[in-house]
């Protein structure tokens, strides 16, 4: 097991009553995830094998529940999953490893063990284990086994295969050292495990021997190379990769759950049954289908993602529902590009640029469209298909007047249209106004563009010129209102329906070099510059930023918000990030400054905290190895966390601070570009990343992560 994460509640789910065998004598509620995940071709025709798997039960009754732990509900949370899949007809069950937990004696873990094979025993029909770390905590690999039962084994294996209906199933044992040690009553660490020599010949035999699909099981992950992964993990994906028979590997240990796909295979990684006290339970229903395609059905806290099939790709749809939250991330290739939707249906588009990096050969990444759609129309149409009020948004909201974020008067495909106050050009925003609607434009320094320097003449790009005449057709065509961006406020981005969301609330934290503390007072970081005469400043510096919080989930965003001055008398140098530190406090999930180039400098990466970092690439350059390798400093904050821009290119000069980092980084992001989507229930008790690949047909599934706030 891995210190991790639940998922998400379904907030829509439908309800079933079931008879609890509960021996505090209840009735528990089963609440079926109402989600799906598809691979492969499953069309019309019933599955081959329906099974059940549950993973991480983690079972001891003495050891208190934690904030994520709850260990003494295993038998209640088994009993549930017994009586699911005895009602759903499941074929047979797998529990996928750390069945039960430490228990002060060796008798009483063989109690605890004892106890929950009693409950998986309910199932009437075929029962499987697989072996996981905590099996071992202290107990010996017999000891174990002579307590439990699989079907067709006089003694109960540790590694072995099994056929239904034409799928063979492969479990293996990769609770072993790096060395070949295997683990044994306390000699282990759930940060290595390793599949032996042994079973990787069994692994080639029974894959080579099997006349249809395979299906291999594992506590342990195989998908990535990071420390609570499989050590010799590229060896066994080659081996199920030239077998061309696997699309689908089962596993379990990271207890946030999560979804990879590799080179045609799926990666499923179940979230833990312990996590959150009952009725609260995370398992799955698994449909194999003849030609090999995959469903997997979740249910309460197992969520699997609503499809549509995509022929040799995962696939998935994450459609906004009523009290989520959603951030999209719109990978373009050329732009910053964010996409809000509020709990009540009210939407924001943050910044949409367009600087044509697809003429600067060196920094070139991959385009999601044809070079003739500029980013702005690429982006607009992505909005149309996930807004729920179609192409009417409520908010625009420019963090700062750079091109890349809002377009501007040297990249653009000619000049779009005039205003009564000038031409503006086809690009960025005005490309995407050209297919959407807004209701309300809030703008950093409008209406003078002189907030704290006028910028209108200064400009290097021309993005305030491009806005400004932009702005007034707006006005003039679709009705728009404009509001001055309100340092400080707590409502300005408000809901329609605030009444219904009284948790949800979006904080203006800074904008146009200063910021608002803790207490209330305001920074100036550029006053001292103003009063000495500056005629130009930084404009990463003038950014626009907020914190997002929805219930328990807190978010931190503020566009380019960088920059920084040599101190007096030859110290050293000033970073903007770091004074704003005191602004901001711990957040779940925070948008990098300036695209993480260059950025998030230790102070405010110390402040922040995040689970997750997140950011819109643009560039080769983005993110680079100096801001990553801040972000995974844990001398800065300590615990895990992921790093997840929409497109993180290792073809890249290398900088002093090299690539320590990478396994912090999703693996998926490292592949290809991905439109990144998080998504907050209700409460926000839980989030999740999807991530979906920006450049291949259909936007398939890459990869998906669920954390707990």
């Amino acid at each position: 097991m891995k210190r991790g994460t639940q998922i998400e509640r379904k907030a829509n789910a439908a309800a079933t009553c079931i008879n609890s065998m509960s021996r505090r004598g209840f009735l528990q509620s089963l609440v079926a995830a109402g989600a799906v995940t598809t691979f492969g071709d499953v069309g019309d025709v019933a599955p081959a094998v329906r099974f059940g798997y549950i993973t991480d039960c983690h079972y001891a009754a003495h050891i208190k529940p934690s904030l994520l732990r709850h260990y003494s509900d295993g038998l209640l949370k088994m009993e549930t999953f017994a009586a699911t899949m005895n009602g759903q007809g499941a074929d047979f069950v797998v529990e996928g490893g750390d069945f039960k937990d430490l228990g002060r004696t060796r008798e009483e873990s063989l109690e605890y063990l004892r106890a929950i094979e009693s409950r998986f025993a309910a199932f009437k029909g075929p029962r499987y284990h697989v072996l996981g770390n905590h099996d071992h905590d202290n107990l010996a690999k017999d000891e174990f086994l002579a307590e439990v039962a699989n079907e067709g084994q006089t003694v109960a294996k540790a590694f072995y295969a099994f056929e239904r209906n034409g799928v063979k199933f492969i479990v293996l044992d990769a609770c072993y050292r790096s060395d070949g040690t295997p683990y044994d009553r306390g000699n282990f660490s759930w940060k290595e495990a390793f599949v032996p020599a042994e079973q990787v010949k069994f692994l080639k035999d029974e894959l080579a021997s099997a006349k249809g699909p395979c299906v291999p099981i594992v506590h342990q992950q195989l998908d990535a190379e990071d420390e609570t992964c499989i050590r010799n993990a590229a060896e066994i994906r080659d081996v199920l990769e030239k077998s061309g028979k696997v699309q689908l590997v089962v596993q379990g240990h990271a207890h946030e759950g999560a979804f990879r796909e590799i080179n045609g295979i799926g990666y499923f990684t179940s979230p833990a049954s312990v996590l959150g006290s009952t009725p609260a339970n995370a398992f799955s229903l698994v449909e194999i289908y003849p030609s090999g395609g995959v469903k997997i059905i979740g249910f309460q806290m197992a969520k699997g993602a609503e499809t549509s099939w995509i022929p040799g790709a995962w696939t998935a749809d994450r459609g906004w529902r009523k009290g989520h939250y959603q951030v999209h991330y719109i990978y373009t290739g050329r732009s910053e590009c964010m996409f809000h939707i509020f709990p009540d249906g009210t939407s924001m588009l943050l910044d949409c640029g367009d600087t044509m990096r697809f003429f600067r050969t060196a920094a070139e990444v991959p385009l999601p469209c044809p070079p003739s759609i500029r980013a702005g129309e690429f982006a607009a149409r992505y909005i149309q298909r996930v807004n729920p009020k179609g192409d009417e948004v409520d908010y625009l909201h420019l963090s700062h007047y750079h091109e890349d974020h809002g377009g501007g008067e040297r990249y653009h495909g000619g000049i779009l249209g005039r205003s009564s106050l000038g031409a503006f050009n086809l690009c960025g925003i005005a490309d995407a106004a050209r297919f959407l609607k807004f209701g309300c434009v809030i703008d950093r320094a409008w209406p003078g563009f002189d907030d704290p320097l006028d910028v209108l003449k200064t400009s290097r790009d021309g993005t305030p010129r491009q806005m400004r005449a932009l702005y007034a057709h707006l006005a003039e065509m679709q009705g728009t209102r404009f509001e001055k961006f309100g340092l400080g406020a707590k409502n300005q981005f408000h809901l329609q329906d605030a009444a219904a969301f009284p948790d949800f609330n979006i904080s203006n934290i800074c904008a146009n070099g200063r910021y608002v503390r803790k207490d209330g007072s305001v920074c100036d970081l550029y006053a001292d510059r103003v009063k000495a005469g500056a005629t130009v400043l930084n404009e990463n510096g003038m950014s626009c930023g907020m914190i997002v919080e929805y219930g328990l989930f807190r978010y931190y965003t503020a566009g380019d918000f960088s920059d920084g001055w040599r101190k007096s008398k030859g110290g050293g140098r000033e970073e903007i990030e770091n004074s704003l530190a005191e602004a901001v406090g711990r957040v779940h999930v925070a948008k990098l400054n300036h695209h993480g180039h260059h950025s998030m400098y230790p102070e405010l990466v110390k402040s922040l905290k995040a689970r997750v970092w997140t950011c819109c690439s643009l560039d080769r350059q983005h993110c680079t190895d100096d801001t990553m390798t801040r972000l995974a400093d844990r001398s800065l904050y300590d615990g895990p966390r992921l790093m997840l821009p929409t497109y993180m290119p290792l073809n890249r000069p290398q900088t002093a601070a090299g690539r320590s980092y990478l396994p912090d980084v999703a693996a998926c992001v490292m592949a290809q570009p991905c439109h990144v989507v998080l998504d907050v229930p209700p409460g926000g008790e839980t989030y999740t990343f999807s991530c979906f690949s920006a450049t291949q047909a259909g936007n398939p599934l890459k990869g998906e992560f669920a954390f707990i706030s």
